[in-house]
C-alpha cells in the first residue's frame, strides 16, 4: 500500500460514520466501472461454480495451460 493511500485511510477512519458510509458507497460505485481485479474475477468465478452456473476444468488441463502460459 502506498504512503499516500495509508494517509488517506488514516484520515478516512476518523470521519463520522455517515461520512465513511457515503465515501465507501462512492468508492464502490467508482470501482464497479473498472475492470475486475484478478482476485475479484477468481472469486466471481468460484461463486458461479458453487452455484452450479459454471463448470470447472480438470486439474490436469488447468496445470497444462498454466505451464504453457509460463513457457515451461
Amino acid at each position: 500500500m502506498s504512503k499516500a493511500l495509508l494517509k488517506i485511510e488514516r484520515e478516512a477512519v476518523r470521519l463520522p460514520v455517515k461520512d465513511r458510509e457515503l465515501l465507501a458507497e462512492r468508492l464502490m460505485r467508482s470501482v464497479r466501472r473498472e475492470p475486475l481485479s484478478q482476485v475479484e474475477e477468481a472469486e466471481r468465478r468460484f461463486s458461479a461454480w458453487r452455484r452450479g452456473t459454471r463448470t470447472g476444468v480438470p486439474v490436469e488441463r488447468a496445470f497444462k495451460q498454466i505451464r504453457k502460459d509460463l513457457g515451461w
